[in-house]
């Protein structure tokens, strides 16, 4: 019977991995859009007076995305057979809005506020990492506390 169970979670595990991994590339897709629309227009927005505000955006992305993955381990610690479903899902969720914040706010700074297009790509390149790095694994099932 325990096989069984085990069975369930593992096919339980790969069903909700592939909503997230949809999510995932769906949030990626979506700032590498903003970013690219961005180039188009950046050269319109340069001011010259908010040029600290380009380095404090990128300094933004890096307070967002680096801790999503030390989140995502705390919430997986969390994780038990009674809020399973829920509990996986939010573990990969709230890293990929950190990751997503961060990231579209550095964009958005750097290309719509005031044209630098270095810290925008940067920004761009560590979210869309950190997107990845947070994505499920193929052995999710062994760390968790089931």
């Amino acid at each position: 019977m325990e096989k069984n169970g085990t069975l369930v979670k593992k096919i339980d595990i790969l069903l909700i991995a592939r909503r997230i991994r949809f999510l995932g590339i769906a949030i990626t897709v979506g700032i590498i859009l903003i970013y690219s629309l961005g180039l188009f227009v950046s050269s319109n927005y340069v001011n010259k007076e908010l040029s600290s505000f380009n380095l404090l955006s990128l300094a933004i992305v890096a307070f967002f995305c680096f801790p999503s993955f030390f989140i995502k381990k705390f919430l997986f610690k969390k994780i038990n057979s009674k809020n399973f479903a829920t509990a996986y899902f939010n573990a990969h969720l709230v890293p990929f809005a950190l990751c997503d914040l961060g990231g579209l706010f550095c964009i958005t700074t750097n290309l719509f506020v005031n044209q630098n297009i270095i810290y925008a790509t940067t920004g761009l390149i560590v979210a869309v990492m950190f997107l990845i790095i947070n994505f499920p694994g193929f052995n999710d099932y062994d760390s968790l506390n089931l």
